[in-house]
């Protein structure tokens, strides 16, 4: 192999590796157990790391800010206030290649997109798809973000390939026989793509079962697993592997994935000390996982402060 082969080979793996920010591991230590996220109504929910300059970000339920938090000294920040940015809450979050922070508006019907200083870059709502909705989590390709609605049966998508990302639409519209809702709670929730890029794949927390959904045709096919991953939240995908966050099980479950994506086994779960873990995002050997305590937002237990974010060991 010539010099300018091996260049350009080097070239593609670091494109093929760098597709999503946040699914790319780095070399800085995740120093605490536990990261204090300050605020006694915070109530977090989405999580995003960026493994190169060693910041996650994660976003709140009650006051819609978004904090970045060091994974080495753990000190905090305000990243984007809610109230400045109109968002009253905020569900899941990544980050794109180019250093942009997607998020996910939950019950309030939107998707907004910040700059890297956290400014505000655009902003969608969604009512003209559905008067009511709720934004619940966002994955990326190289290409485009892909949005779940936990409470209309629907993915929406936006392109992210521009520096001025496109309109959203409503790229998927299913039905009860392919993608069974119910009347009330959490349905289609946390969602991930496949290495090829070839498919999504969704959890639906009310029945526990997951959904691989083909991006070319939009082909939808139930996962069949070993036993449901019931209250499924957030999701992270290595390769065949994947890792579901079941919130009222307070542990981190993986699942080993066949070949096509079609059948799969559910293993023991872990983490421990968890409290309704919402979304998790891999930090070299650990998850980065959110203490949500959703649980206690609306009911008479109030929850344990300070809320937390907690490093959890892969096995």
């Amino acid at each position: 192999m010539n010099h300018y082969s091996a260049l350009v080979g080097l070239c593609l793996v670091w494109l093929l590796g760098a597709c999503v920010k946040d699914h790319v591991d780095g070399p800085i230590e995740v120093s605490l157990e536990r990261y204090p996220i300050p605020g006694d109504n915070f109530f977090p929910e989405g999580i995003a790391y960026d493994s190169t300059a060693g910041f996650f970000y994660v976003g709140s339920i009650g006051t819609g800010d978004i904090l970045k938090v060091n994974v080495q000294t753990g000190q905090t920040s305000l990243f984007s206030a809610g109230a400045s940015s109109n968002r009253p809450t905020c569900n899941g979050l990544k980050l794109d290649t180019k250093g942009r922070l997607w998020v996910c508006g939950g019950t309030q019907n939107k998707i907004q997109v910040l700059n890297p200083d956290g400014s505000l870059l655009k902003n969608w709502d969604l009512t003209s798809f559905a008067t009511t909705g709720f934004v619940n989590d966002v994955i990326l390709s190289d290409r485009y973000a892909y949005f779940t609605d936990s409470q209309n049966q629907h993915l929406y998508r936006i392109d992210v390939s521009t520096d001025q990302p496109g309109e959203v639409e409503e790229w998927l519209t299913f039905t009860q026989d392919q993608i069974p809702f119910a009347t009330t709670g959490v349905n289609a929730n946390g969602i991930e793509l496949t290495e090829d890029q070839k498919y999504l794949i969704v959890v639906v927390s009310t029945s526990g079962k997951l959904y691989r959904i083909d991006t070319a045709t939009k082909a939808i096919s139930e996962i069949q697993l070993n036993t449901p991953v019931m209250a499924g939240d957030g999701l992270w995908l290595d390769r065949h592997m994947l890792y579901v966050s079941r919130n009222a099980v307070n542990q981190l479950f993986p699942v080993i994935l066949s070949t096509d994506y079609l059948q799969g086994t559910v293993g023991a779960g872990f983490g421990e000390n968890l409290l309704f873990n919402t979304t998790m995002a891999k930090a070299g050997p650990y998850f980065l996982v959110v203490n949500g305590q959703l649980n206690r937002r609306m009911g008479s237990t109030p929850p344990v402060l300070p809320f937390t974010v907690s490093r959890v060991r892969i096995p």
